[in-house]
């Protein structure tokens, strides 16, 4: 992968050169951001489409937020990766109802300077559980490790796809009360509880289990999850794919899913959204497929 664009006092920084955009590009915006593979899957589909735009990976520290949406007439759209789902959402301008719920935002359409916020992980998630679970109707109960703006999204996916009780489970009390805020704000006290992120030695209830880990990159899950699972379906799936995701396997069976289907569920939704349906799945599952 190139090296990711930057923004500095004298603009943009392309393989660490002043850079002029020909047109309004798109991006993927994060800090880290070279791990991921939303270019190539946005590239592709941008190509598929016969659209000249291009879609950069840009590396945005949280202090520079604001210094990018002063910038906002020179890109198109871009994508919002971790750590800024949640300081994004508070900078736009609109909000579609699923990122105003939510609280987080992960897809942005720039329209004349101003941003136009949305959530595609919630709906690219529950298409990826949908999809997956092959034990029956979704279970009663899941888990969430961790309480960023993608646990936001996992929870309301589960809720969505019909999981009854959700427990989400927190690194630090300021992510715990973060959370407690927004479920607050939803009414959904009673329905999601949250607790400490502990090692868990317990093997799954004896009902069907989903697991999914919203933790930061690099962070391993292994030690926060049962050690194998009971006699009833259990599923995990790692929101994280690449270098982002730890070198463990997931434990004994599990059945295991990376973040890589909902890269692509998310993406081509946050296409869909700018550009107008349909998405070209086809060339965009073959791009990532490629890597």
């Amino acid at each position: 992968m190139a090296e990711p664009l930057r923004l500095d006092a004298q603009g943009w920084r392309r393989d660490g050169r002043l850079w002029q955009p020909a047109l309004p590009f798109y991006a993927v915006i994060g800090d880290p951001v070279t791990h991921s593979l939303s270019p190539r899957l946005h590239t592709a589909a941008l190509s598929e489409r016969g659209l000249a735009h291009e879609y950069l990976a840009l590396t945005i520290p949280s202090a520079q937020l604001a210094e990018l949406k002063a910038r906002a007439g020179e890109l198109a759209g871009f994508n919002v990766t971790a750590p800024h789902k949640e300081a994004v959402a508070a900078l736009c301008d609109g909000r579609t109802d699923q990122a105003r719920d939510l609280g987080a935002v992960n897809t942005v359409r720039v329209d004349n300077g101003r941003w136009l916020g949305h959530n595609t992980d919630s709906g690219g998630l529950l298409a990826v559980l949908s999809q997956i679970w092959t034990a029956g109707p979704p279970p009663a109960d899941a888990v969430v490790l961790g309480t960023g703006g993608s646990a936001r999204a996992a929870v309301d996916a589960l809720r969505r796809w019909g999981v009854i009780a959700v427990e989400v489970r927190y690194r630090s009390t300021a992510g715990r009360d973060r959370f407690a805020d927004w479920l607050a704000g939803l009414g959904l006290t009673e329905e999601v509880t949250l607790a400490p992120l502990v090692a868990d030695s317990d093997l799954p209830p004896e009902e069907p289990c989903v697991w999914i880990c919203c933790l930061a990159g690099g962070v391993p899950a292994l030690p926060y999850l049962p050690p194998a699972a009971g006699e009833a379906p259990a599923l995990l799936v790692d929101l994280r794919y690449g270098s982002q995701r730890p070198a463990e396997e997931a434990p004994l069976g599990f059945r295991f899913c990376d973040g890589l289907p909902l890269l692509l569920m998310q993406g081509g939704l946050s296409f869909a959204w700018w550009f107008g349906p349909p998405a070209p799945w086809a060339a965009m599952h073959a791009a990532l497929m490629s890597r």
